[in-house]
């Protein structure tokens, strides 16, 4: 009985073992696969036991994915880390996903860059907003203009929206010098590659840029590489 013991521990050791290199060996090839797709030191972890039976059945428990940042001709991010649950890849370059959620920072020079507001500086406050700063010419008049703006969420599009304004010699601004000024700190950036069914949840202002966070059910991943 010791030796039948002995021989069913060592066993179940091997095939944990076995189980692991299976999962480091897929791992280590998805996370070579995202490194072709932009993504900078990525790193992907597999949830779910044993990982051989969801190997071989296509089946994925929870998917994480963490990136130092995520460059593309649709933009950049930062920190990005993404959680799949109920993952099922089908043969061929399809994969579903039953729950997915995402966070990634777009830095602030990003945005600009797209939405072209040379001199424009954005830095967050603590009540979740930002404020803007620029100087800009208004009926002949160059004027340092500071403005106070909401950040939202609409579709798949990043707005700011000035809410008030002031100038830093002190003078005042009244409604129709504001209303000169809105579209000159006004400003969408588009997220884009968002795929089907994924919308954005939230977007938080921060010291690095928008943390974004985007979350979908049910959502399809086609023409995927490899």
């Amino acid at each position: 009985m010791r030796k039948l013991l002995v021989v069913l521990v060592v066993l179940g050791l091997a095939l944990v073992g076995a189980d692991r290199l299976a999962h480091a060996l897929a791992t280590d090839e998805a996370e070579q696969r995202l490194v072709t797709e932009g993504l900078t030191e990525p790193s992907v972890r597999v949830g779910g036991f044993p990982f051989l039976t969801q190997l071989l059945s296509r089946d994925f428990a929870e998917v994480e994915v963490d990136a130092r940042s995520l460059v593309r001709d649709a933009g950049r991010a930062e920190d990005v880390t993404a959680t799949a649950r109920d993952v099922h890849v089908q043969r061929g370059r399809e994969v579903t996903v039953g729950e997915l959620s995402a966070r990634g920072v777009v830095p602030y020079d990003e945005v600009l860059r797209r939405v072209d507001l040379p001199g424009l500086r954005v830095v967050p406050t603590a009540d979740g907003q930002v404020r803007l700063r620029r100087d800009v010419t208004v009926l002949g008049q160059t004027l340092t203009v500071t403005a106070t703006a909401r950040v939202e969420a609409r579709g798949e599009r990043l707005r700011v929206v000035p809410t008030a304004f002031e100038l830093v010699d002190g003078a005042a601004v009244d409604d129709q010098l504001a209303s000169l000024l809105v579209d000159r700190f006004a400003f969408s950036y588009a997220l884009r590659d968002l795929p089907d069914g994924v919308t954005v949840r939230r977007i938080v202002p921060t010291d690095e840029g928008f943390a974004v966070e985007v979350s979908g059910r049910d959502v399809s991943f086609s023409d995927l590489p490899g």
